[in-house]
């Protein structure tokens, strides 16, 4: 049977950020909705409800588990690295024993959590998740910022867009969908960090309260998402063009 592929409704550059956040920062919310994500393979995989996966279902897990990353092109389909079957159960096998850390002939929630966090990190370490804003030059950068802002189809548009989303909903703490004042300027300042580092011209933090207040209508201290994607592009992207 074939397993429902959990993409968490997030673009491809948007899943390596958010996985990456997962198992860096374990008070984030990217780490609490990893390790639902994660139990709820573990327990689909759970056939006898024990709290245990056997040999039996443990490929399956593998199966169910890759899926996400091969929804985005970051994993190689099965033909591709195993030859035969008998090599994909001996690679399997491999892997169980190296999970098994207790030698118990099954999998336990811990040891397939831990096994799963390294394995992420690992695979993780050198990917950047937002290229040019990342990593790129001031150059790169601008170009970037102005092909999103002038064309909201284009390919730059939807990676600011979710970068932005990140932003929104790493700040927004208590997850209502809205970013309060006492929330904000630590918003403002991890969102102006690429902007600094290539000495763009950019809000102070004296003008925050006077740029809330102005995204903010209905005068009663909640930014939500579109008027922060408002502020951010009126206040700070075109500035740059």
């Amino acid at each position: 049977m074939s397993c429902p592929v959990n993409t968490f409704n997030k673009s491809k550059e948007d899943f390596i950020w958010f996985v990456k956040k997962a198992v860096t920062d374990k008070k984030s919310y990217s780490h609490s909705e990893l390790y639902h994500s994660l139990l709820k393979l573990f327990v689909d995989a759970d056939t006898n409800k024990d709290g245990l996966v056997s040999k039996a279902s443990f490929s399956k897990l593998i199966d169910a588990a890759a899926a996400m990353p091969r929804a985005y092109g970051y994993a190689p389909i099965d033909s591709e690295l195993y030859k035969t079957e008998a090599e994909k159960d001996a690679a399997r096998q491999k892997m169980f024993d190296s999970m098994d850390l207790k030698s118990t002939g099954v999998i336990t929630f811990d040891e397939w959590l831990k096994f799963c966090h390294e394995h992420i990190a690992a695979k993780t370490a050198t990917m950047d998740p937002h290229p040019i804003i990342d990593a790129g030059s001031v150059d790169q950068y601008k170009n970037f910022i102005k092909a999103a802002v002038e064309t909201p189809t284009s390919p730059e548009a939807v990676e600011l867009y979710w970068y932005m989303l990140e932003i929104f909903t790493e700040h927004d703490t208590d997850k209502d969908g809205i970013i309060k004042m006492s929330e904000f300027p630590a918003m403002m300042n991890e969102f102006l960090t690429t902007a600094k580092k290539h000495s763009l011209t950019t809000p102070t933090e004296v003008d925050y309260d006077t740029l809330f207040k102005k995204y903010d209508p209905r005068n009663d201290g909640r930014l939500t998402v579109d008027e922060w994607m408002s502020l951010a592009k009126e206040e700070v992207f075109k500035k740059f063009l």
